[in-house]
């Protein structure tokens, strides 16, 4: 693979190449919007943006990212040669992208939680006095090893272990006053997503682990006897994973954001369960637009709605 190799490749147009698979893309402006998973992405020529994973890149990094692919993969998918053949296809013939569907390969990227700050200060403060989250409730993730501050930028370090404990999933948000950055780390399986496991039949499903802080915050007895999770995004793997391994399961509540996107999630996660799973489907919105402003609100009050069964 040259130099040269990369930067073509790295200048293929996605929106073609997307819809040369099949993927629908929705304009927004000068952009397209692509909904991968439930996460949306913006897509400009051969740029892209995850707006809520916050990462981005060219055509490359797409395939690298999205598909699993190694580099030199995804130069010669968009090149529409082989990786053997990289080398050996004069450049006047090299078709300009590939309309081939790429087949899908697991992602080998390592997980490398960050490594812990000495102590927790700057994220206490952040998530119980910028956040109104019970510092009991933070407490009890802390020492559960759930939840940790970050040595480097002092980000709350989200952890989702599986039930070997081992970590499979970290999801970050910044702590300065004003800041939106929030990231998932590479090598993160969603289904592995931050959460708590009960001994209970109901499930709580939220996107942000914030937002479940907060609801936790809001009605804390017995809390610890249900299970929760945050999706850090708005997909249904970690539900899917739960009815998998937790068999006393027996209702979800969805407690996504009450806006517009997070009453279609709901309605479209609540179908996807409903066509699977033998389990009751309900939907718990705030009357603000989500649980941490409901849980800073003067006047939080509740709103249980039911979903209907599709």
């Amino acid at each position: 693979m040259t130099a040269k190799d990369r930067y073509q490749a790295g200048h293929t147009d996605l929106v073609y190449w997307l819809r040369s698979r099949g993927e629908k893309l929705k304009k927004s402006g000068s952009e397209w919007e692509w909904n991968h998973q439930g996460e949306r992405v913006t897509v400009r020529h051969n740029v892209w943006f995850d707006q809520y994973t916050q990462e981005g890149g060219d055509a490359v990094k797409f395939l690298q990212y999205f598909y699993g692919m190694s580099e030199e993969r995804a130069v010669a998918e968009h090149l529409g040669c082989t990786v053997t053949e990289l080398d050996d296809v004069p450049e006047q013939i090299r078709p300009a992208r590939s309309i081939v569907p790429p087949k899908q390969e697991e992602k080998k990227i390592d997980l490398t939680p960050p490594t812990a700050n000495g102590n927790m200060r700057r994220v206490f403060a952040y998530l119980c006095q910028t956040r109104g989250i019970d510092p009991e409730v933070v407490s009890a993730f802390a020492h559960a090893h759930l939840l940790y501050e970050s040595a480097d930028k002092h980000n709350v370090v989200f952890v989702g272990k599986d039930e070997n404990n081992r970590v499979r999933h970290i999801h970050m948000r910044g702590t300065l006053t004003g800041s939106g950055f929030r990231q998932t780390l590479g090598g993160s399986e969603k289904e592995y997503s931050f959460h708590h496991t009960g001994a209970g039949r109901q499930l709580y499903v939220f996107e942000a682990p914030i937002d479940m802080l907060s609801y936790i915050s809001l009605h804390p007895d017995s809390w610890q006897e249900n299970s929760y999770v945050a999706l850090c995004g708005v997909g249904s793997a970690p539900i899917q994973r739960f009815l998998e391994e937790v068999p006393q399961l027996e209702e979800v509540v969805l407690c996504l954001d009450n806006d517009e996107a997070g009453h279609n999630s709901v309605m479209r996660i609540a179908r996807e369960l409903l066509d699977e799973w033998e389990v009751q489907v309900s939907a718990h919105f705030p009357e603000q637009k989500d649980w941490n402003e409901e849980l800073l609100s003067p006047f939080p009050e509740e709103n249980l709605e039911p979903v209907m069964a599709m």
